[in-house]
């Protein structure tokens, strides 16, 4: 009888039905925010990452263990500080591809295959480019307290797995370029010239595998074709995926309020 009672008060409070209505709304605003935290990630990594810690362009994969480790004994406050802040910054990628997910599942219209593909690839991608980091914090935390071997071998283990993790990249841009194709909402969530910009970027960064074959040339971890072409190609799909979900959802508020207003 409580219950009953509490239930009927609740559907007539007029403090409930605001909250209710206004919800979508909130929901897509939300995903526009996400929208353009890919380019809030990648703006402050780039700070972090190439200016603060020195490490663009990348330590050569030929370089001897003294040279690594006289590095990182040179420059070790600011590649710690570099470090420090690519964690931090790596994360602000979380609703960007939170976002990729709700705009996938918008095509499939429930948690299709597609939309649970994209979260899983997701889920591995962030934590992965963490966990290379860290690794990369242990070389630089006191490399003049060790033998210059080990600091080579984190050195190495860092190069391998940040660049080396292309898969996870390509399997996301798969799953958006099959989005696109299949895509018949309306208004559409993915143009058509968006699933084959996924196409080329997945193609590009094919070459980032081969990082743990070659030690030299251009499909080493720091050449041309395996890290400096995906590398400009991931920044292009950032930007054009963030103006795409942003238009994306602009036309999915239009649209609800044009049916709210009918």
């Amino acid at each position: 009888m409580v219950l009953a009672n509490l239930s009927k008060l609740s559907a007539k409070s007029p403090r409930t039905r605001p909250f209710r209505s206004n919800l979508p709304a909130v929901e897509l605003k939300l995903q526009r925010i996400g929208a353009w935290s890919g380019i809030v990630m990648i703006v402050l990594f780039s700070i972090f990452f190439s200016v603060m810690a020195k490490l663009f362009p990348p330590l050569s994969p030929t370089a001897s263990a003294d040279e690594i480790a006289g590095f990182l004994v040179e420059h070790k406050i600011w590649v710690r500080f570099g470090i420090a802040g690519s964690l931090l910054a790596i994360v602000v990628a979380f609703p960007f591809l939170a976002a990729i997910c709700l705009r996938i599942r918008r095509v499939e219209g429930r948690w299709g295959m597609l939309t649970v593909t994209q979260l899983l690839a997701a889920a591995v991608f962030v934590p992965a480019f963490i966990f290379a980091f860290v690794i990369l914090a242990a070389a630089a935390f006191r490399p003049e307290q060790r033998p210059p071997e080990i600091t080579l071998a984190l050195d190495d283990l860092f190069w391998l797995w940040f660049v080396g993790i292309a898969g996870t990249i390509i399997v996301q841009n798969l799953t958006l370029a099959v989005a696109a194709f299949v895509d018949t909402t309306e208004p559409r969530t993915f143009p058509r010239w968006y699933g084959y910009l996924n196409l080329w970027t997945a193609t590009l960064s094919l070459p980032g595998g081969m990082t743990v074959v070659f030690n030299d040339g251009p499909l080493a971890w720091n050449g041309v074709f395996s890290f400096y072409v995906p590398g400009a190609a991931l920044v292009i799909w950032l930007f054009a995926t963030a103006f795409v979900m942003d238009r994306s959802v602009k036309a999915q508020e239009a649209a609800e309020a044009h049916l709210v207003a009918a």
